[in-house]
Order: structure tokens, then C-alpha cells, then sequence
């Protein structure tokens, strides 16, 4: 039976992939920097599994004795109001893998070591490139050049000193439980409140992978975790590998909702133009989905009907972003 080490497991990732797996039957472990019994991601966790309430620098040896597989999904904190575009949160990015990927090398028994890295990494290529699985990074955003960085560390450890690794890219991920600044779950927390949308980057492409799709993806993974070690799989996609702008994403979600909110085209985020023109691309990975015998299952509107039902009914949770609740009275967002 794989052991499975989650790093940032209190996160939409980490919690998402501990839950999937110990419903399967495999054995996790975790750790994240927030304390257990306010990790509201797990209230509905059925099975108990041990918890490390220490950050990804502060692992030992000995914490990851026995482990067959870390899945790398813990980030440092954001430097607000700058988020993903602040270097200090970009840096910080780059500590954790680092001393994660020390202490698996001074191990005799090394554990596996996933990274997700994000299609972000890509970006920079002219519009209508077809992203392939053996491309070099080429991003045009602090979090971008974030994610090319680490997975380019994870290679050199691999050659230089022989840690197991496998780099897993994933376009953009949506779906239950998702964070609420993702941009899908803000859309559909404006739709259901009836509230205008300033739309940032609209004519920039992105392809949505429905959460569950992801999780089958990491369940393929395991089964050939010997055969995959330094390589960089593509964990993305939706069926029919639906490619879309921001704003149609946006029209998509209205049209769901069945609600007709005002939408605002706005600028463009850092990094999302290329030579003038909004991020544009396509996709080839067929050698991970021969590989792994995996494909997306999930339309993009399949999927986004299901998330859309799940926030309709805890919509409650979030009511503090629109100002509808005092502080004190925010439920479990």
C-alpha cells in the first residue's frame, strides 16, 4: 500500500487529494501551517489521518520515514495586497521545495517527490503556440516564473543527485470548495448575488480542468509511480479540451446561473500579453493520456454545473466577501 505525504494539505489541493486518497483506501499524512482543529476544510473528513502542524521548511527525515510519495502542494504566504505578483511571494515559493527537496536527498530511502507546477510556466510562447509535455518554461509573470523555477529545481535534483521526481503541469483547476478569488467561484458568487463583475484580462484563453478530473489524474499517477519518475506529465484538460477567453468563461456562468449580471471588461493582469495580444494556445497531451490511460472526463459546462450547485447551497460561507455579515458572525468560509 503507497503512503502518501501532502504537503499544504489544509489547502484546496492538499485537503482535496487527502480526502480522494483516504477514501481509496491509501495511507496520508500531512502538514500544513495551519492548526488542525481550524482547518475547515477538514470538518468534513470522515477518516483520521496523523497531521503535522509545521510548515514545509520545517520538515525532517524523519517526519517523511516510511513515505512512498510526497505530493508537493504547500506555498508560502501571499505578500497582500500584491498576491501572486509580489516577488517576496514568489521567493518564498521557492524556499519550501528547496529544503523539502534537501531533506529527501539526505534520505536512504528516498520518497518520490510530485510537483505541480501550473501552465502559467508557458505562457510566454506567441499566441497559438501548442503546448507539448517536453517544452521548455517560457513565463511572463512573477507566478509563472515561480512555477518554471521549482519545477526546473526538481529536474536538477533529479540529475545531480538522483531524488525521484515527477513534474505534473495543470492548466486551470475549478470545483467545489474552491478558494473564492479563483476566478470561476468569483464569477459564480456575483451571478447568485446578483452583484456587477469587473473582469480583468478578458480576452485572455485559459483551459479549466474540473477538480475531479485532477484527482483521477493523481490515482493514474499512483499506479505507475516507478515508470514516471523524471518526467513532466500535463494534468489539464476538459472533454473536448475546451479552450476559452475570460470573458466567455464569464457569459458561460451567467448562462448557467441563469442570471444576467453586468460584466466589466477591464485591464490586463501583469504577464497576460504577448507581443500585444492576450494569451492564446493550444494543447497536445497525448503522451501523458497514453501513458497513464487517463483522459478528462468532465465538459467544462458538466463541471461548472456541479460547482455552481455546490456554492448555491454554502453560499453562506462566503457572504463576508459582498459585506453581508459582520466578522464575527462569518460561519466557516
Amino acid at each position: 500500500m503507497t503512503k502518501i505525504h501532502i504537503t499544504g494539505i489544509c489547502g484546496c489541493l492538499g485537503s482535496s487529494l487527502a480526502k480522494f486518497f483516504l477514501e481509496k483506501g491509501y495511507e496520508v499524512q500531512g502538514n500544513d501551517i495551519v492548526r488542525f482543529e481550524e482547518a475547515l476544510r477538514f470538518k468534513d473528513f470522515d477518516i483520521p489521518f496523523p497531521y503535522l502542524w509545521k510548515a514545509t521548511q520545517d520538515l525532517t527525515c524523519r517526519d517523511l520515514k516510511g513515505v512512498d510519495l510526497v505530493i508537493d502542494a504547500s506555498i508560502t504566504s501571499a505578500d497582500r495586497p500584491f498576491p501572486t505578483e509580489s516577488p517576496t511571494y514568489s521567493l518564498g515559493n521557492i524556499d519550501a521545495p528547496l529544503h523539502l527537496l534537501e531533506v529527501v536527498r539526505r534520505m536512504k530511502k528516498k520518497p518520490i517527490v510530485c510537483y505541480p507546477s501550473s501552465l502559467n510556466a508557458y505562457y510566454g510562447y506567441p499566441p497559438g503556440t501548442t503546448f507539448k509535455e517536453d517544452m521548455l518554461p517560457n513565463p511572463t509573470s512573477i507566478y509563472g516564473w515561480t512555477k518554471a523555477s521549482v519545477s526546473l529545481l526538481y529536474k536538477v535534483y533529479y540529475k545531480c543527485f538522483g531524488v525521484p521526481v515527477i513534474i505534473t503541469v495543470t492548466g486551470s483547476t475549478f470545483g467545489p470548495g474552491a478558494r473564492a478569488d479563483e476566478l470561476p467561484s468569483k464569477l459564480i458568487l456575483h451571478c447568485l448575488r446578483d452583484k456587477p463583475f469587473l473582469l480583468k484580462s478578458p480576452r485572455a484563453k485559459r483551459l479549466w480542468s474540473y477538480v475531479k478530473d485532477v484527482l483521477n489524474f493523481y490515482e493514474k499517477l499512483i499506479e505507475k509511480l516507478d515508470e514516471l519518475i523524471g518526467k513532466t506529465l500535463f494534468c489539464m484538460g476538459n472533454k473536448g479540451d475546451r479552450i476559452v477567453t475570460n470573458l466567455e468563461l464569464a457569459n458561460l456562468i451567467k448562462k448557467l446561473t441563469k442570471t444576467d449580471i453586468q460584466i466589466i471588461e477591464a485591464s490586463y493582469e501583469p504577464g497576460e500579453l504577448v507581443n500585444g495580444k492576450p494569451i492564446d494556445f493550444k494543447i497536445d497531451a497525448s503522451y501523458t493520456r497514453e501513458l497513464l490511460k487517463w483522459k478528462p472526463k468532465y465538459t467544462l459546462e458538466e463541471g461548472l454545473r456541479e460547482t455552481i450547485e455546490w456554492f448555491r447551497k454554502n453560499i453562506d460561507r462566503y457572504n463576508i466577501i459582498f459585506g453581508l455579515e459582520k466578522l464575527g458572525e462569518w460561519k466557516d468560509a
